[in-house]
């Protein structure tokens, strides 16, 4: 019986180690979050600045320059702060699914977010341009119309986008919010 017993503990541990070393080690990072990346930061804190209704931080977070800025002073901007602004100004977008595209690299994004309103909870959409500016930070110039295929074209070709998922989504969840790429 102890021969049995032991034969049987000798396969099982040659069993272990023949099993071990078939899966390969991936020395890869895990792929970054939306909030690791200033560029892909920069656009999700524009975007919940915008849904929050913080016209003047908006404001200060658009692009110097012809059609980038929301309003013509930062004056206006802040008599246009929405009424909804005290109910949701601690609020944050938590559930978001972006697309990236880099056009230039490390200079020049275009993002699509899909989330839901922080007030009503309907799937809303935002499109924008983020540039580094001279001083090493990032602006964002809004599209309040459709991306132009140009906008996100290099050499006569649409660049590949990456997609962020905001963390916790259900795969449902990030089928539902998933915004079709912006050049179909």
């Amino acid at each position: 019986m102890k021969k049995i017993l032991v034969f049987i503990l000798i396969i099982s541990i040659v069993g272990v180690l023949a099993s071990c070393g078939k899966e390969k080690a991936t020395t890869e990072p895990k792929p970054k979050t939306c909030e690791q990346i200033e560029p892909c930061k920069t656009a999700l804190k524009y975007t919940t600045y915008y849904n929050q209704g913080a016209k003047d931080k908006v404001y200060d977070m658009e692009l110097e320059g012809e059609n980038n800025k929301s309003y013509t002073s930062k004056k206006e901007a802040i008599e246009a702060i929405e009424d909804k602004y005290q109910k949701l100004k601690g609020k944050k977008i938590k559930r978001y699914v972006a697309l990236e595209y880099e056009v230039s690299p490390e200079k020049t994004y275009i993002y699509k977010f899909e989330f839901p309103d922080l007030e009503t909870g309907k799937k809303t959409e935002m499109k924008m341009k983020i540039e580094k500016t001279d001083n090493n930070s990032f602006g964002v110039s809004q599209y309040y119309v459709p991306v132009p295929n140009l906008d996100i074209t290099v050499a006569g070709k649409i660049v590949d986008y990456k997609t962020y998922y905001s963390k916790g989504l259900t795969q449902k969840e990030k089928t539902e919010l998933t915004p079709l790429p912006i050049e179909k």
